[in-house]
Parts: structure tokens; C-alpha cells; sequence
């Protein structure tokens, strides 16, 4: 395993550590950071140790800790959702306890669950209790509140201050020596850049200089997963690659790409973007004259794009199969999947400018508008 500044720090802290409770809070701190870099065995390992020692102190503030770990485990193995239900449970414990660091931080975390779950409200309700917990030198709960109020305002269109909050997550990382939450940064970045240039693609409207930059920067972000060890998030970076590839007319490269990807993304917390991604595949297979390819994928995704939760990602599906069809002189159906795509597309941008007003209600209420 490499050895982040982080795991380093608190493998020092851990030999140093006088008092036998103190020990078992830096070592579920710990099982949590090698969680994030992937290391799911390992983090497990420990959590038995923690268990048992939690049934002879029986302490509140160390059952916080172990609850985070468990969401923390659940989080990164498939995105699941019952990772909420563990968050929650560390919030009361740290609330029983008193102890507000271990409370921004469960508040940081239901704040990520949220926005995974496209939850605006939540997103600021739990952000907001989180920065208001935390003092300045809680660099692990201030980095995962930056970088979700980053994706979210990024999510809603407003790139500057989405940027803004993206330093302040980079800044607490970087003090806290945490690799995993500069990848996550660097990932979130990268995807949802590809997202933005894909569903321009769809709707036949691509920047094939956009592609090319977004593509060097995929490529950026996975050296720095192998320079760091983090595996975490391994399965975004090819999938991405995939959707720029197709942009730049690269279909060969992209569809092999999905082929090799596109099963272990929708396990590992993608399955909600699998209509649109089918649709990409389909539209390479089409491009490059494989007929029997392109028609299991475009009915797949047709079977499974209206049941896409996200607007965007909805409607850069039907964008892409209409233009599938159109490609195979099926004009009549193409115009009805287009009217889906443009309509779900309206529906993206009137989301958007709402995700952005709550964030600005809320942080306003805070004071930390101009962040």
C-alpha cells in the first residue's frame, strides 16, 4: 500500500497515543482513509478489531466512529444507499457524545449521500449544519463539504463558484494529507466535464478541442491514482475516456473501452447512467457497420432511458438514439425521440438554476456566499 501523508500521520499519532480509547478513534480514522483509497479488505479487517473492542468499552463517541467506517465501506464498494443509514447512525452517536468534529464530519458525508442521490435540499441542510460544526482546522469534514457544494454548483451550471469551492477542497486535502479527496476532486472534475461534452455530442453539437483537453485530463487524473495508490475510483476514468472517444469519432477505441468497462460501472454505482451509456456504445457500433451490436444496444437503452433518474443524463439518451435512427433513414421515430431528448433537456436547465438558488439561499444565510 502506498503510504499517503495521511495514513503516515496517523500511524504516528496511533504508536503515540497514550490512552487505549484515543487509540481506537485514530484507528477507525484510519480504516476510513484506506477505505477511500480502495483498500476495502484491509478497512474491514480493522473494523473487526474495532467491534470487539467497542463490546468491552462500550463507548459512544468510538460507535460514532465505527459507523463511519461502515459507511464509508459501503460507499466506495457499490455507492449503496444504505450507506445512509450508517452516516446517520455516526451523526448520533457523535450528537450522544457530544462531539462536534465527528458530527461535521457524519454531516459531511450524509451531505455526499445526498448528492448522490440528487437531493438539493438535503445537500445544503447538511452542509450548512456541517460548516457550521466545524472549526477551521477539521480539514476532513470542511474537504468533503467543499467537494460536494463544488460538484453541486458545477452540477447546477455555475463554474465559478463551483471553482471556488473545488480550492477550498483542495486546500483542506492538501493539509490533511489526503490523496483519496484530491482523486475524488480530480475524478468528479474530469466526469463531469466528459458528461457535459457528451451530451453536446448527442445533440449533434461537439467541440472536438473540448474532447481533446477533457481527454488529456482523464488521462491525467488516473497517473495521479497510480502515483497515490488510490483504486477507489478506478472504473470512472475508462468510462469517461469511453464518452470523449466517442466525441472525437474514436469509436473503435471507445467501444472497446465499453466493452471492457461498462458491466462494472453500472455495479460499482453507475447503473443509473446505463441507458445513456448503451446509447453511446450503440451509436459506435452503428458508426462502424456492426449491426447485430447496434441493435441490442439500442433497444437496451431504449427499454431503459426513460427510467433514467437524471435529466441529463435522460436526455443525452434519447439525443443519441435519434440520432441513431435518424442514421438508419428511420426518420419518424428519430423526431419522436428528439422531442424526448429537447424536452428532458428543458428540464436539465430549469434544474440546474434550482440546485443553484437553494445553494445561494442557504450559504447566504451562512455568510459564505462569496466562498
Amino acid at each position: 500500500m502506498v503510504a499517503t501523508r495521511l495514513i503516515e500521520r496517523l500511524d504516528a499519532a496511533i504508536r503515540a497515543a497514550a490512552e487505549p480509547l484515543q487509540r481506537e478513534y485514530l484507528k477507525a480514522e484510519r480504516a476510513g482513509a484506506i477505505a477511500r483509497l480502495g483498500l476495502l479488505s484491509d478497512a474491514r479487517f480493522t473494523l473487526t478489531g474495532l467491534r470487539a473492542q467497542n463490546s468491552r468499552h462500550k463507548d459512544t463517541l468510538l460507535s460514532a466512529w465505527i459507523s463511519l467506517v461502515e459507511g464509508q465501506i459501503e460507499h466506495f464498494d457499490t455507492v449503496a444507499p444504505k450507506a445512509v443509514k450508517k452516516f446517520q447512525s455516526a451523526l448520533e452517536f457523535a450528537e450522544a457524545a457530544g462531539h462536534a468534529p465527528t458530527q461535521a464530519l457524519a454531516l459531511a458525508w450524509l451531505a455526499t449521500c445526498a448528492f448522490n442521490a440528487d437531493d438539493v435540499p438535503a445537500i445544503a441542510r447538511h452542509a450548512a449544519a456541517a460548516l457550521k460544526l466545524a472549526g477551521p482546522e477539521e480539514h476532513a469534514a470542511l474537504a468533503r463539504v467543499g467537494l460536494v457544494l463544488a460538484d453541486t454548483y458545477r452540477c447546477g451550471g455555475d463554474d465559478e463558484k463551483s471553482q471556488a469551492w473545488y480550492l477550498r477542497a483542495r486546500a483542506h486535502a492538501s493539509a490533511d494529507g489526503d490523496s483519496s479527496m484530491i482523486s475524488a476532486m480530480l475524478h468528479n472534475i474530469s466526469a463531469m466535464r466528459a458528461s457535459q461534452i457528451a451530451l453536446a455530442d448527442a445533440f449533434g453539437r461537439a467541440d472536438p478541442d473540448l474532447a481533446r483537453k477533457a481527454l488529456l485530463e482523464a488521462e491525467s487524473t488516473a497517473n495521479y491514482d497510480w502515483g497515490t495508490g488510490v483504486a477507489s475510483l478506478s472504473t470512472m476514468v475508462p468510462v469517461t475516456r469511453a464518452q470523449l472517444l466517442v466525441t472525437l469519432s474514436r469509436f473503435e477505441e471507445a467501444a472497446r473501452l465499453f466493452d471492457e468497462h461498462i458491466d462494472r460501472a453500472r455495479r460499482e454505482g453507475m447503473a443509473r447512467r446505463g441507458a445513456r451509456l448503451l446509447a453511446d456504445r450503440a451509436w459506435c457500433h452503428v458508426r462502424l457497420g456492426r449491426v447485430a451490436q447496434a441493435l441490442a444496444d439500442t433497444q437496451a437503452a431504449e427499454a431503459q432511458a426513460k427510467a433514467q433518474r437524471d435529466s441529463d443524463d435522460r436526455a443525452a439518451a434519447y439525443a443519441r438514439l435519434a440520432r441513431i435512427h435518424r442514421h438508419g433513414g428511420r426518420d419518424k421515430t428519430a423526431d419522436a425521440l428528439q422531442a424526448k431528448a429537447d424536452k428532458a433537456l428543458e428540464e436539465h436547465v430549469a434544474e440546474q438554476a434550482s440546485w443553484c438558488r437553494i445553494l445561494d439561499e442557504t450559504l447566504a444565510a451562512l455568510g459564505q456566499v462569496e466562498a
